[in-house]
């Protein structure tokens, strides 16, 4: 009776479309040699060495396990007078179903333990139109990039390796992605070795992906097991290559606490833990085939020590010396230069089990990536002003499964018209921040372009002439002022852009050492700058950045213009619902979501 008042009030109080991501077991149990159902066995599975959930069949052989965590799991059948049935490797994938008979065999033997291996289909039954990836095959590619994994999925396209994904001709922006039932805003951030499994589905959506319009792509992350392991990589092409890709990862898992039987022997876990840690380094992430240019660096030193050279007439100006760069000037590397990349990812998982039928789940992983963008113009003589990325993203979730009923249900609980009744809350919040600058700067936009200060020095100027003096009642004559002029034009370099300030410090040197005449004067006193005009574009003064070389590349002090920040989040809560009358399935649900999106940005140049 008050199993049934519980089914009651999580039938009414669950009422949309929002369901978890768990899978779903179902099957027949036979007998392997007559083909014939065996009623009321008892089936459980086990995740880890931890029983996780179990039913019995029904009349007709017949038995449904759910909701259950996607994973890999062993299944054991068990039955008077016949050998226990257990198969191994079995993927649960989310919000799937698994269809699996199991076969057993009658008898006593000497192998009481009848051991099969599962073996993924080559066409699966609930996801025609998708493919899950397990660990192991995941382990095996030679990507560590989800989207990569996910695009050897039929119906997919993908340009290289880690970009963007096309399902189906569709948009990249189309596919949603998915982590433990979250929807993901922001980057990914989930380290290869916390991976359980990779769902993909390209047509056929359920209903809680209702604002879908392309694929899903769903990650499972691994939860606690039942016995302490660990595990670590290292990965590194330093001696092969330029490039230095370096991955260091590292994962951890094992009970907390157990409960005892009643030998008082610890069995399975009451309260255990995951974490999984990834932390990778590469100074290129995006090689070329055929190298990269640059200048080199002696050249480089001696440009910043003579920036300019007087034109052929004198008068005319400077030029600036990167202008007369020749090839023997230059040299070939491999990776581009001041475009390295660090990104640290971490995953966690705290799982309680007070109770057979009760299930809490606490989690959540950071991301934060920093690196410089490549820019070409830049490349050959301006590289280490390349701008500054950083994004980091974290989420938190936690989710409460209950469930009606025991894991092994008696005979009467078999018949009965109504099984399997669950409900599942789930609450989880996300933030992604996101910053572009010039690292020497960051958010000090005041620091932009400043090259140093200037000051201004000037002189009265009077005109002889006459006036009428109204106290005196006559005209008288003398000199009248009528205005100033500006007689020298000083500047002292910051200690903001130091490259920047070479080229007005060099230019102040030789437009005294070349007796070059001021704008103001025409034929006026030589090598004396004293007007802004002075500087011509050549020397730089405060906001002015130094000009290019033919319109191909920017010569070195070049200021990187802009400084940006991004702020999203998002915050979401879902209560679901689901139960099985006689063949059918009835899921209710609601969910809720909120996001907020913040950003701004400024060319302070």
């Amino acid at each position: 009776m008050l199993r049934k008042i519980y089914l009651l009030f999580a039938t009414v109080l669950f009422s949309a479309v929002a369901f978890a991501q768990t899978g779903t077991l179902k099957g027949t149990v036979l007998d392997a040699l007559s083909g014939e159902a065996v009623p009321f066995a008892n089936v459980i599975i086990e995740r880890n060495g931890t029983q996780t959930a179990g039913t019995t069949t029904d009349f007709d052989g017949k038995f449904t396990i759910k909701p259950i965590e996607p994973g890999t799991y062993t299944v054991k059948a068990t039955f008077v007078g016949y050998q226990t049935y257990m198969m191994t490797g079995l993927i649960i994938s989310a919000n799937k179903i698994t269809f699996q008979d199991l076969k057993m065999s009658s008898g006593i033997q000497q192998v009481q333990v009848d051991i099969h291996e599962y073996k993924k289909p080559l066409i699966d039954q609930d996801n025609i139109t998708g493919e899950t990836k397990t660990a192991e095959e995941i382990v095996a590619m030679p990507t560590r990039s989800v989207a990569s994994v996910a695009a050897t999925t039929a119906g997919i396209y993908q340009k290289d390796e880690g970009e963007s994904l096309n399902v189906r001709g569709s948009r990249s922006d189309a596919t949603d992605y998915y982590i433990d039932g979250i929807k993901v805003r922001g980057s990914l951030g989930v380290p290869q070795s916390a991976i359980e499994q990779i769902t993909v589905m390209t047509g056929g959506l359920p209903a809680q992906y209702g604002d879908a319009t392309a694929g899903i792509i769903s990650i499972t992350t691994k939860g606690p097991s039942n016995k302490f392991y660990g595990g670590a990589e290292m990965e590194s092409s330093s001696l092969f290559d330029k490039y230095n890709k370096n991955i260091f990862g590292l994962n951890l898992s094992g009970p907390i606490l157990k409960k005892r039987n009643e030998d008082g022997v610890k069995e399975n876990s009451i309260i255990g833990y995951f974490f999984s840690g990834e932390f990778r380094m590469v100074d290129d992430t995006d090689p070329s085939a055929i190298g990269n240019w640059k200048i080199k660096d002696d050249v480089l030193a001696d440009l910043k020590a003579n920036p300019f050279r007087p034109a052929p007439d004198v008068s005319a100006g400077f030029l600036q010396n990167a202008e007369f760069v020749q090839m023997k000037d230059l040299e070939k590397v491999q990776a581009r230069q001041n475009v390295a990349q660090k990104r640290i990812s971490v995953s966690g998982k705290l799982d309680f089990k007070p109770a057979n039928n009760t299930f809490l789940s606490l989690g959540g992983n950071y991301y934060y990536n920093t690196g410089h963008s490549y820019t070409r113009t830049y490349s050959l003589f301006n590289s280490n002003n390349n701008a500054q990325s950083i994004s980091n993203t974290w989420r938190v979730f936690g989710k409460l499964t209950q469930k009606f009923g025991t894991q092994e249900a008696d005979d009467e609980e078999s018949a009965s018209t109504i099984k399997n009744a669950f409900f599942t809350i789930q609450g989880d919040y996300t933030r992604n921040q996101y910053k572009t600058q010039d690292d020497s700067h960051n958010e000090n936009i005041f620091d932009y372009g400043y090259v140093g200060k200037f000051k201004t020095y000037k002189e009265n100027i009077y005109d002889r002439g006459t006036i009428y003096d109204t106290t005196a009642g006559h005209y008288i004559s003398g000199n009248i002022h009528s205005g100033w002029t500006d007689t020298l034009y000083t500047f002292v370099a910051g200690n903001q852009n130091p490259d920047a300030a070479i080229y007005t410090d060099k230019y102040y040197e030789m437009f005294k050492d070349y007796g070059m005449t001021s704008y103001i004067d025409g034929y006026g006193m030589d090598g004396v700058i004293r007007t802004p005009l002075d500087l011509q574009g050549v020397g730089l003064s405060n906001g002015v950045r130094s000009l290019p070389i033919y319109s191909l590349w920017y010569p070195f002090g070049r200021e990187y213009n802009y400084y940006g920040y991004s702020q999203y989040s998002q915050t979401t809560f879902k209560a679901s619902g689901s139960a099985d009358i006689k063949d059918h399935e009835f899921s209710f649900g609601i969910e809720y979501e909120q996001r907020s999106d913040a950003s701004w940005g400024v060319s302070p140049v």
